[in-house]
């Protein structure tokens, strides 16, 4: 019987290593980028405080076969009536036995902090990246989006946890856009409220990032879990997203007197240029990228990752109306680009947002769910509201 043994780790090395052993062979899997990884789970995280975060490995036979981090968003707590831990980046063989040391001495740890539950798998920091565990579509994964093998979730409710919040991902052919009826719809919400939008100027990414919180604060403020964001907290990202940056996928909506009231921001799907260099943008890794990424003749896909109105201005038509400047920017480059759009990271509780991408021809294609586990006896709280999804192809794993 194999013998397993689990340790603090701090060997970037092992840790990545654990997904060439857990995805060996699978044709679908695209490796995140280490750079990406490394940031969350670092002092280079503004989450990070200097003792909040730990990751560990279980090595078997000289081999690292499982990993997880647990990590606790000091910010976002001091807002909640729960104190939540949080555990994400899990990976592990085909073992109940490797499953259950990783997830006991996470949830040890978070328990000896004073957490009285534990969300998971979930990212530390923002929710718009590596949320959830895949139930439902498994096919290629689009960046920064979570892949599993299918017996996670068995390991997970078998310890008690249980699903939190959905996190779906909806889907659309971007030349089926009704493109004549959103035009139609945009000159009337145009005339009607005086509203008009802008793309975002990659020579101007400061007032851009400016706008772009501004929107985002008056869109989420009545959020759980909302944290404000300032132009200074946006303006790294938008640089670090120049080089792949499409001007033609990001929008921001304003009212008359100038002010942003909505966001609908998309970004070049890098994962379709992203096989075979194993998350390595490094000497090796960063020609094939750059070279895929400039002349690949292969169909494109974009990923929404932020949408948003502010309460005010919803049912207005603002969605409808920045949609319909992307998709006509450009004498509708976005259309003559792109094959799909995702539209990432839509939580399952906000019906509103889920029927609106549903008008403009886009279905769910992949579930994410978060799970939630009490860590003492008296903890409980009220799960989100959940979509029916039963009817959303499971798709094969690991089929190209």
């Amino acid at each position: 019987m194999a013998e397993y043994h689990i340790s603090e780790n701090t060997d970037w090395k092992e840790w990545h290593g654990v997904l060439d052993v857990v995805y060996a062979g699978n044709a679908q899997y695209v490796y995140p980028l280490r750079s990406d990884i490394e940031g969350i789970l670092s002092d280079k995280n503004a989450a990070f405080t200097g003792d909040n975060l730990r990751r560990w490995v279980v090595v078997s036979g000289g081999h690292a076969v499982g990993r997880i981090a647990a990590f606790i968003d000091e910010e976002r707590n001091r807002e909640q009536t729960l104190p939540a831990g949080g555990m994400g980046f899990f990976e592990c063989i085909a073992s109940p036995a490797v499953a259950d040391l990783l997830l006991q001495t996470a949830e040890d740890w978070l328990r000896g902090r004073g957490m009285r539950c534990i969300d998971g798998p979930i990212n530390f920091g923002e929710r718009d990246k590596f949320w959830g565990l895949l139930t439902r579509g498994w096919y290629r994964p689009i960046y920064q989006e979570t892949y599993n093998p299918p017996y996670y979730q068995a390991y997970l409710e078998q310890r008690g946890y249980v699903p939190h919040e959905q996190c779906l991902t909806m889907r659309g052919v971007v030349s089926e856009f009704p493109g004549e009826r959103l035009g139609k719809l945009a000159a009337r919400v145009r005339e009607r409220y005086g509203l008009y939008t802008k793309q975002l100027d990659a020579n101007n990414l400061q007032q851009g990032a400016d706008d772009f919180a501004e929107a985002y604060n008056a869109a989420f403020n009545h959020w759980p879990y909302f944290r404000p964001l300032t132009g200074a907290d946006i303006y790294p990202t938008f640089q670090q997203m120049k080089p792949i940056m499409d001007p033609h996928l990001t929008c921001l909506a304003y009212n008359k007197e100038g002010r942003p009231i909505g966001l609908a921001g998309l970004i070049p799907d890098i994962n379709c240029f992203l096989g075979g260099v194993n998350g390595k943008l490094d000497w090796r890794g960063l020609p094939k990228f750059l070279y895929r990424l400039k002349f690949q003749k292969q169909p494109r896909d974009c990923k929404g990752i932020a949408f948003g109105i502010a309460q005010d201005y919803q049912r207005q038509g603002v969605y409808p109306l920045m949609v319909d400047a992307m998709f006509q920017s450009g004498n509708r480059h976005t259309s003559r680009t792109y094959r799909h759009v995702d539209m990432a990271t839509i939580r399952g509780h906000n019906k509103l947002m889920v029927d609106t991408c549903r008008q403009m021809n886009t279905d769910i294609h992949r579930v994410h769910v978060a799970y939630r586990k009490a860590l003492v006896e008296d903890g409980s709280w009220e799960p989100f509201a959940m979509m029916d999804v039963s009817t959303v192809p499971l798709g094969q794993y690991g089929v190209g």
